[in-house]
């Protein structure tokens, strides 16, 4: 019967280690360590788990170090786990039935990394239900599709000294990949420090120099600099990415949120459109066209795009968000509260779908209080709204209106220029602040 061997590399993992190793144990016919110098614990608890351990050099080279463990591993099949890592229970039994069976006809399959994180933004998370254990207080994950279980003896390597990967070397040697449905929870994406994203940085430099034909190698180097706060850098790397493949969508995805975050909506619409002409339309690349349509008051247009999202996938957080905004700016408040309510009961967890709720509602307190004439009272709602939804333009203008009402002028110039910002071309932004200039 074939033998799986687990191969990993570790430095000061005494916290998650033992979690990780008893996710295998049962199904592993060895599992191999290389050590890059544990000052804790680590090498303890995996020799008293029966970890082979040795030590090996660090030279700033995930793949280095990962080839040198695969090197001493005998199974006739190799999974690669890291420490903070572990496998899903269901997968570890559809995984060890895969090596029982020879791999099926494969030669390297691709299972799913499960980043967990709040990072609702991102364009491969995934929701999962409220409570769900695994996820461990996150509201979903980002799915990164990885190739971790392959044969050994085949001269498969890892390459590239961050964000290593094996593919490539599987590729060139004709072995067959199949994707399966297997889950490995990763804990560590959220808890990442400052001087561990400084040196991806600094490998992913040096990979990009090395590598200055690869589009992944600048996408790797774009995401690193987004992790350092860098993003003018990341906008050129991503710029680069495009420049060798023009529909790399990893790329095209950070350079968009970039530019969408810089109120540049024509150019993040031109990018997405040119994708979507060559039929590229993932659920958040028509999201962002939604979002910018809205953005510019092309409503109609944003509506569309939008309710076409969530009938293909009702859990999409942001095209839910930004289908609310939508409504609001239609005069359907309702139907936009409605939105906001879903939202906020999907994903109870995150903060953002429930503040947008609670300020819908103050919006239309501070409204009716207007109306009522408590200006103090309505000032204070709006301001509070403001406060939890920044981005609402209806607030915005509400707020001018009420700051007018005060004598407060220039303030109110103020709000109704934002909420022209936030909404290129509201008439009613629009009128109320032509109305200040007027003599």
């Amino acid at each position: 019967m074939p033998t799986l061997s687990v191969i990993m590399i570790v430095k000061n993992e005494a916290h998650c280690l033992a979690e990780c190793l008893a996710s295998v144990q049962s199904i592993a016919d060895e599992i191999v360590i290389g050590d890059t110098g544990s000052t804790d614990t680590t090498v303890d608890i995996a020799r008293g788990l029966g970890c082979r351990v040795f030590d090996i050099p660090w030279r700033d080279d995930f793949a280095e170090a990962r080839n040198r463990v695969l090197a001493q591993a005998h199974g006739d099949w190799l999974l690669h786990l890291d420490a903070d890592e572990i496998l899903d229970a269901d997968g570890a039994i559809r995984l060890r039935a895969l090596v029982d069976a020879d791999g099926a006809g494969a030669d390297a399959v691709e299972v799913t990394l499960a980043n967990y994180c709040d990072e609702s933004r991102a364009w491969r998370w995934v929701p999962v239900a409220p409570g769900e254990p695994m996820a461990r207080g996150a509201a979903g994950y980002i799915a990164a599709p990885l190739l971790r279980l392959f044969r050994g003896g085949r001269g498969f390597e890892y390459r590239e000294p961050v964000h290593e990967n094996i593919t490539e070397s599987v590729i060139e040697r004709g072995g067959v990949i199949r994707a399966e449905p297997i889950l490995i929870h990763h804990y560590g994406y959220r808890s990442g420090t400052t001087d561990k994203a400084a040196l991806y940085l600094r490998i992913g430099r040096e990979k990009a120099r090395q590598r200055p034909e690869d589009p992944k190698a600048w996408h790797d180097l774009a995401e690193q600099l987004l992790a350092c706060g860098q993003a003018e850098e990341a906008g050129e790397a991503c710029r680069k990415a495009l420049s060798l493949d023009p529909r790399h969508l990893g790329a095209a995805t950070a350079l968009a949120n970039l530019l969408l975050n810089a109120g540049r909506l024509d150019e993040a619409r031109a990018l997405f459109e040119a994708f979507e002409r060559d039929g590229i339309a993932p659920p958040h690349v028509v999201t962002v066209l939604g979002a910018v349509a809205c953005r510019q008051g092309r409503l109609p247009e944003a509506r569309a795009r939008l309710e076409a999202v969530l009938e293909a996938a009702p859990r999409a957080l942001h095209a839910r968000l930004y289908l609310a905004r939508t409504l609001d700016r239609l005069g359907e408040i309702e139907d936009a509260r409605d939105h906001l309510r879903q939202a906020a009961a999907q994903f109870p967890s995150l903060s953002e779908p429930q503040h947008r709720l609670a300020a819908h509602r103050l919006r239309a307190d501070g409204e009716r209080r207007y109306e009522a004439r408590d200006v103090q009272a309505a000032l204070a709602a709006l301001v509070e709204s403001l406060r939890l939804d920044p981005e609402d333009p209806l607030t915005q203008n509400d707020l001018g209106v009420v700051l007018h009402a005060m004598g407060q002028t220039a303030r109110a110039r103020e709000c109704f220029t934002r909420a022209l910002l936030l909404a290129p071309g509201m008439a009613e932004a629009d009128t109320n602040l032509r109305a200040l200039s007027s003599p």
